[in-house]
């Protein structure tokens, strides 16, 4: 009886995964094929696979790394943009990549911000090795599990277990990883935003920036007023008439 092809699909994504996060360097491609998914391989093997721009990848790593200020124009417009706290966001691309945009984890997470192929489409995330897009697309899908839990430590779960898990455990999953992971953020959140590592999640319950009223309009001159301004950055045929 031959397997499913959704089975085989996976079996082969992770035999593919599994490849991709051996530390031997190697440049990535990439191609989409004709149900949207999308294949990476540091091995070409067919027509269709493109060089992905952005070097050589780099398994993640919880040493080394380049300094956060590097990427310092990128957070701090992303994270007005969409109106998150920019040292949460700090926090985040520290524990997921120690800021290299280059890497790439053993479940196949991507770039600065360890977007999860799923998650890259989801946000529209074309090169996730690009630190301008992977920022944007990872603030983005930071904000939305903020705005759904309303809690720093249930969104900082969610974005490291997925929403269905914090859902079904009712908070924080008991899993070692996820548990470690949201306290390794606090801690970097705590020092980036300069309170103690302790003081992180109590000072800001969702780490999110005080709303401010902003216009936008599309086309036809239409304006709205809204404290969500990220809900119109997403959405095409309106700009930001201004900025208080």
């Amino acid at each position: 009886m031959r397997p499913p092809v959704a089975a085989v699909r996976a079996l082969v994504a992770a035999l593919l995964l599994s490849s991709l996060a051996a530390p031997a360097a190697a440049t990535l491609y990439s191609y989409v094929d004709e149900q949207g998914v999308m294949h990476y391989t540091n091995v070409p093997s067919d027509p269709r696979f493109r060089k992905l721009p952005g070097g050589t990848p780099r398994q993640a790593s919880s040493s080394g790394g380049v300094p956060a200020e590097k990427y310092e124009t990128e957070i701090e417009r992303c994270a007005d943009d969409h109106g998150v706290d920019v040292a949460l966001v700090k926090a985040v691309i520290k524990a997921e990549s120690n800021f290299d945009n280059r890497a790439i984890s053993r479940t196949g997470a991507q770039g600065l911000m360890q977007l999860m192929p799923e998650t890259a489409r989801l946000r529209n995330v074309e090169n996730p090795f690009n630190p301008t897009q992977n920022i944007d697309g990872g603030v983005r899908h930071l904000k939305h599990l903020l705005s759904t839990f309303g809690d720093t430590k249930l969104a900082l779960a969610a974005y490291n277990a997925g929403e269905n898990a914090v859902r079904k455990y009712n908070g924080v999953p008991p899993f070692p990883e996820t548990k470690n992971y949201v306290s390794t953020v606090l801690s970097h959140y705590g020092r980036y935003s300069g309170l103690a590592p302790d003081e992180g999640a109590a000072a800001r319950p969702a780490a999110v920036k005080k709303e401010e009223i902003e216009t936008f309009v599309n086309a036809e001159g239409t304006r709205v007023f809204t404290n969500m301004p990220w809900k119109y950055l997403e959405t095409p045929g309106w700009r930001r008439e201004r900025s208080p």
